[in-house]
């Protein structure tokens, strides 16, 4: 009897493992995560980045990589309606790791590279949209065409701005891992908000301008931190 409820508890306990397997993989390749658990996870490891991004430059300079180049794979493929509908959720994580991997074997081993790249995602992210909407106020672009206008200015703004931030190596380093880290942790914060077990509607009634100031305070104390460590001496000479 003893060995019966042992086989049948052991038979639970392994579907509900694969069960979780399964759907912790579909959350990663799908990026819909659940729970405040990735989300404190995420949160530690960008402030980590913002506070020491110089000392452990190719390592921040890396995960920006590998978390760009899977995310950007990940959208990709959304965009050629490949899914979880029409691809294993293996097979899709599979292809961002393998996507994530190569960038940041790229931004390891160039740190040029890795300076343009973290620059040009921060960018495109946070200043794209004010690129488009002050060249909008100058040029008039018909309804239709917008969309393709506002992707080409944003990208040329990002490429822009990620071309002269790889002039100056190590000043630049300091600021990007900062301020990457630092946008990002307030962003992780705020997801990890969402996903815990309890009621913080209030949240929803900070004001967005809260948040920026947050985001560029936090980006601020990076700098400053990674400034007047010992580690900020020209590990990363400038040319």
């Amino acid at each position: 009897m003893d060995m019966f409820l042992l086989t049948v508890l052991s038979g639970f306990a392994l579907d509900e493992t694969v069960s979780f397997m399964k759907k912790l993989v579909e959350q990663f390749a799908t990026l819909k995560f659940e729970g405040a658990f990735m989300y404190a996870v995420l949160l530690a490891a960008a402030v980590y980045i913002c506070l020491e991004g110089y000392g452990i430059y190719r390592f921040a300079l890396s995960a920006i990589g590998f978390a760009v180049g899977y995310r950007h794979s990940y959208e990709i493929m959304n965009f050629f309606n490949i899914s979880t509908d029409t691809m294993d959720a293996e097979k899709i994580l599979m292809i961002e790791v393998g996507a994530g991997l190569v960038v940041a074997v790229l931004t390891y081993t160039v740190v040029k590279a890795g300076i343009f790249i973290a620059a040009y995602h921060f960018a495109q992210a946070n200043l794209s949209a004010f690129m488009v909407s002050l060249v909008a106020e100058k040029v008039e672009v018909p309804e239709l065409l917008f969309p393709i206008f506002a992707k080409i200015v944003g990208v040329a703004a990002a490429v822009l701005v990620a071309w002269l931030l790889t002039k100056s190596e190590r000043i630049v380093v300091i600021v990007v891992t900062a301020v990457v880290g630092g946008f990002a942790a307030v962003d992780f914060f705020r997801q990890m908000l969402s996903g815990l077990p309890m009621d913080l509607d209030f949240m929803n009634a900070v004001p967005e301008i809260v948040w920026v100031i947050a985001k560029c305070l936090l980006a601020a104390i990076g700098v400053g931190v990674q400034g007047t460590k010992k580690s900020a001496v020209a590990i990363i000479p400038d040319k």
